[in-house]
Formats: structure tokens, sequence, C-alpha cells
């Protein structure tokens, strides 16, 4: 039961972290860094590991990593997907489906092979592997989301793409985490037809969820719009409406056993077509404000740089390397093929490479299982870390070299 003397303290860690994470991230703008790894570096400094764990607050780390937190935290990711799926509509995805499903299918099918078998050729045990392979096989939607919108590249073709391939990548990662949570239990492989069926599963509830979303939601939404709300407590009503449904398509997604934020990533899908969008988008912005210092700041605290120490040098780098040369080649080479052009293609693959909350979790059950131990636990939260600091970074120099191209022309 969480109480009061729990809240309060959560709520003055979530304000350490905030402030000097929102206040890194524009020092990191200013000078042409992502935003996202300001955010990190806050969370990072600040987190139980660190500065927040030093500091006593009412007898208790000044920044805890508790079930309140991390309920936050996952709030916070809901925000930040639904105002994604606010920036496109129904119809945009009709229109690069294909593509993304290729470009998110072989982008998770890459990083898993090359990360597993890399592991078995250092001689790491095959379940271990297993866990190595799925933390690197999926994206952070949030992470490619954030760094488009900070780019102002989200409603550009190759953006589209990149965040609909990264929703995608997202479903076929928690359906591959399934599989591997079953072959932890029974220690053997599943059958092919389990894992084909697995994936399936996932696939076709996600559907359901979207059209479900896209056809329901805006005639809710418009409904609400045609009352005229007098009191100052109902004038709210249409803002609150739509961002309820982010939270409902999200409880619905997370019951259907998807992700929480894919499911508020198919609410915001649903009413980018509403003619209240507009409102949405900036009331949803001004809550993004916060939550995605927030949300980053969390993935930081995450990281006990002591455990540095406990990290294997080489295969950290090993690891790092095929983080992102396997989204290069598992999402950037489909993506040039399909798009015949290498600098919109490599971009995908670079807005791949970073991961996030699906590889946090993937690891940490891999550490709470005790397959894999804390120095490979270790070493795969700072090859996380490493993807969230060279994803950014190489896809912002991609779209300035193509600005500086454009302009000289």
């Amino acid at each position: 039961m969480v109480t009061e003397f729990d809240v309060i303290p959560t709520l003055v860690g979530i304000l350490v972290l905030v402030i000097p994470s929102m206040i890194l991230g524009r020092i990191c703008k200013h000078f042409g860094i992502s935003e996202i790894i300001g955010f990190v570096s806050g969370g990072i400094i600040l987190g139980p590991f660190a500065l927040g764990g030093w500091i006593q607050f009412f007898d208790r780390p000044l920044v805890e990593l508790n079930e309140l937190m991390l309920s936050f935290w996952q709030i916070a990711g809901i925000i930040i997907l639904f105002s994604a799926g606010l920036h496109f509509t129904f119809s945009s995805l009709k229109h690069v489906g294909i593509q993304a499903v290729i470009i998110g299918t072989v982008g998770v099918i890459v990083p898993l092979g090359l990360g597993y078998g890399i592991s078995i050729l250092f001689g790491i045990d095959w379940m271990v592997a297993m866990i190595i392979g799925a933390t690197l096989s999926a994206t952070s939607i949030a992470a490619a989301v954030t760094i488009l919108e900070e780019l102002g590249k989200e409603e550009t073709k190759e953006g589209n793409i990149l965040v609909n391939a990264a929703v995608f990548d997202d479903v076929l990662g928690l359906a591959i985490l399934s599989a591997i949570i079953s072959i932890v239990i029974a220690h053997s492989f599943p059958s092919l037809e389990t894992v084909l069926f697995e994936v399936s599963e996932s696939l076709i509830l996600w559907i359901i969820l979207l059209l479900s979303a896209v056809f329901l939601l805006p005639k809710i939404i418009h409904a609400v719009a045609i009352t005229r709300p007098t009191t100052l407590e109902s004038r709210g009503t249409k803002q609150a409406t739509a961002l309820g449904s982010a939270f409902g398509m999200a409880a619905i997604a997370s019951i259907i056993g998807l992700n929480p934020i894919v499911g508020a990533f198919a609410a915001g899908m649903g009413l980018a077509g509403s003619k209240l969008v507009r409102s949405v988008k900036e009331f949803v912005g001004e809550l993004q404000i916060i939550f995605a210092p927030f949300f980053f700041a969390i993935m930081g605290a995450h990281v006990d740089i002591s455990n540095i120490l406990n990290v294997d040098i080489v295969l950290f780098f090993v690891i790092l390397i095929i983080a992102i040369l396997s989204k290069i080649l598992g999402s950037g080479i489909p993506a040039i093929i399909l798009f015949k052009n290498k600098n919109k293609g490599l971009r995908i693959g670079y807005g791949m490479i970073v991961r996030g909350e699906i590889a946090f979790i993937t690891a940490g059950l891999g550490l709470a299982y005790g397959i894999i131990s804390e120095s490979i636990f270790s070493t795969l939260i700072f090859v996380i870390l490493g993807t969230i600091i060279i994803g950014p970074i190489l896809l912002r120099q991609s779209f300035k070299k193509h600005n500086k191209i454009s302009n000289s022309n």
C-alpha cells in the first residue's frame, strides 16, 4: 500500500531528477548535442547509485527506483508515445506499412542473431547468449521519437518509417522476450511453431488495437467536442478525454500482453485525424516538457557507474559494435534498398540504434533469473548507455550533412 510517506519522498526525487536533467539537456542542445544525452547524464549523476543515493531525505535515499517511481516512468513513456502517435495518421501508416514491417522485422532478427552468434564465439553459454541477443533486438521507440522531434524531422518520410518500424520492432521485441522467458523456464528451445504463434499473436493483437483506436477514438473525441463547456472545470474536458484515451489504450495493450506505450502510440495515431489534434498536440507538448527529461533521466538512473569495474572491456566493445552495426545492417540496408537512397536509408539505421526500456527489462530479467552474471549485466547496461549516446549523434550528423548539401545547392 502506498502511503504519504512513500509519495512525498518520491515526488522530491522526481524534482531532483527532472530539473537538473532539463538544464543539462538545454546545455547539450546549445552545443548541438541531443538533449537525450543531457537527460540521461542527469539521471546517472543524480540517480540512486550516485548523488541521489548518497544524500538522505526522511532517512532514506533522495532518489529511489521504487515501484512508485517506476510507475511514473511508465506514465512518462505513455505520454511521450501518445504525443508521437499524434504526428502520424493511419493513412500515413498505410503508405509506409510494408516498408516499416520489413525494416522493423529485419532490424530485430539481425541484432538477435549477431548478438547470439558473437556471444557463442566468445564461449558464452547459449542461454546467456540468448539474453544478450534479445537485449540488442529492440529499439527504444521513445528515444527515436524524441530525437526526431528535436530535429523537427518527425513528419519526413524517413521519420514516418523510422517511428513505425520502431513500433513494429517493439512488438516483435516483446514477443521475443516472451519466448525467451519460456526458454528460461523450460531450459530448452521452444518449437518453431510456438515462436511463430507468439509472434503472430502479438502482431494480430497490435493490428486489432490500432484499428480500434483509429475507428473508435475520433468518434468519442468528436462527441465530446460538440459539448459547450461553461465552467472552468469543464473547459479541459476535450484534452482530458484525449489523454484518458492514451491511458485507456495503454491499459488495454498491457492486458493483452503488449507494451503499454504501444497502446498509447495507437491512441495518438487514432486521434491524429481528429479535428482536435492541434489543441491536443499543444496540451501534450506542454506535458512533455516535464515527462521527457524524467523518462530519460530514469534510464540513466539505472546505470551504476561503480559497476564499470565489473565490465568485461573486450566484450563491452564487441557487443557495442554489434549493437550499432546490427541496426545499421538490419534496418539501414533494407531502408537503402527500399528508398533507393543511401543517406535516407542510413538515417533510419542510425535512428534504430538506441536501445532503452525493453533492453533494460530484458537484461534485468536475465539477472533476476540468475542466467547472466553481474559482470554480463553491467556490460549490457553500459552497452545500452553507449547506444543512447552514439545513436542520436549519428542521426543528428546525418541530417546536418543533408542540410549543408541542400544549402550549398
